[in-house]
C-alpha cells in the first residue's frame, strides 16, 4: 500500500509510533526518511508523507498547545522531528513495546494512549493562561490584534510572547496567521466555487496578493491548486488535512 498524507501548517505536534515500512518526510527543501517512532512537533511550514509497504502506525495528533500539557520549553522543538525519549523520557519506550503489542487492536492502544497522558498532564496556571490566550486566537480566526489582547488579559507583550514560546513553541503573531490559514481552508471546504477574492476579504487578508502568498507558505502551492482537495466529509475542525490511500498507485 502507498500512502500519501498533505500536512499543512497547523500549530499542532504528532507523537508517531511506526512500527511498520519507513517512511519519507517531506518539507521545504529539505527529504528525510525515517524508519524509528518520533515526535513531529508544531510546525510553522507544510509537510508531506509518503509511505510505500507496511502501514502500521499509532499514534497521537495533538491539539494546539497540546504537547506544551505534557513537555516544558516545547520550542526546543519547533519544526523538528525529534526521537520520543528526547521529549518525554525513557519511559516512553517502555510503554511504546506495550503499543506494539496492540498492533491491530486499535481501541486498546487508543486506551492505552488515554492513560499514559492522563496521568502526565500537567496543567499549571500559565499552561491554562496561554491556553485560554490561543482559545481566544482560534475563536476570532487569527483576526485579533495582539496588543489588545494583552491588554484585555492584562499582561504584556513580553509575557504573551514567553507563554507562547514556553507552551507552544510558535509566537503568537505566528500563530494568528495560522489560524486565519486554516479559515481559508475551511471556507474553500465549505464552498469550493467561491473566488480567492472572496476568500480573502472573509478571512482579513489586505488583498488577494496577500492571501495567495500567506497561503503558499503554510500550504506549499497557490490555493488555486488546492480547489476541490477538501471533501465533504474532511475534518471540520482546526486542522482539516487529508490522508489518501492509495492502493492502485504505480511503483515508484
Amino acid at each position: 500500500m502507498n500512502l500519501s498524507v498533505d500536512v499543512f501548517a497547523d500549530a499542532r505536534a504528532d507523537l508517531v509510533f511506526n512500527m511498520g515500512a519507513p517512511y519519507t518526510r517531506l518539507e521545504p527543501g529539505h527529504v528525510e526518511s525515517i524508519r524509528h517512532s518520533n515526535v513531529d512537533a508544531q510546525r510553522v511550514h507544510p509537510i508531506t508523507i509518503k509511505q510505500r509497504g507496511e502501514v502500521i502506525v499509532a499514534g497521537v495528533r495533538f491539539k494546539t498547545a497540546g504537547l506544551g500539557a505534557f513537555v516544558a520549553s516545547v520550542h526546543r522543538f519547533t519544526n523538528r522531528v525529534v526521537p520520543l525519549a528526547t521529549v518525554f523520557g525513557r519511559d516512553i519506550v517502555a510503554f511504546e513495546r506495550t503499543i506494539r503489542e496492540k498492533i491491530g487492536d486499535a481501541k486498546a492502544q487508543g486506551a492505552l494512549l488515554d492513560d499514559y497522558f492522563a496521568s502526565r498532564l500537567d496543567a499549571t496556571d500559565s499552561k491554562k493562561e496561554l491556553w485560554a490566550l490561543k482559545s481566544k486566537i482560534e475563536a476570532a480566526h487569527g483576526l485579533v490584534r495582539i496588543d489588545e489582547l494583552c491588554d484585555e488579559a492584562g499582561i504584556s507583550i513580553r509575557q504573551v510572547d514567553r507563554l507562547f514560546r514556553e507552551h507552544l513553541g510558535i509566537r503568537p503573531k505566528t500563530f494568528a496567521r495560522i489560524a486565519r490559514f486554516q479559515n481559508a481552508i475551511g471556507l474553500l471546504k465549505k464552498d469550493p466555487g467561491c473566488t480567492m477574492a472572496d476568500v480573502a476579504v472573509r478571512c482579513g487578508y489586505y488583498d488577494q496578493s496577500h492571501f495567495v502568498h500567506d497561503f503558499r507558505r503554510f500550504a506549499g502551492a497557490a490555493p488555486k491548486d488546492k480547489r476541490g482537495y477538501f471533501p465533504a466529509s474532511a475534518p471540520s475542525d482546526f486542522s482539516p488535512n487529508v490522508v489518501q490511500f492509495l492502493q492502485d498507485s504505480p511503483p515508484k
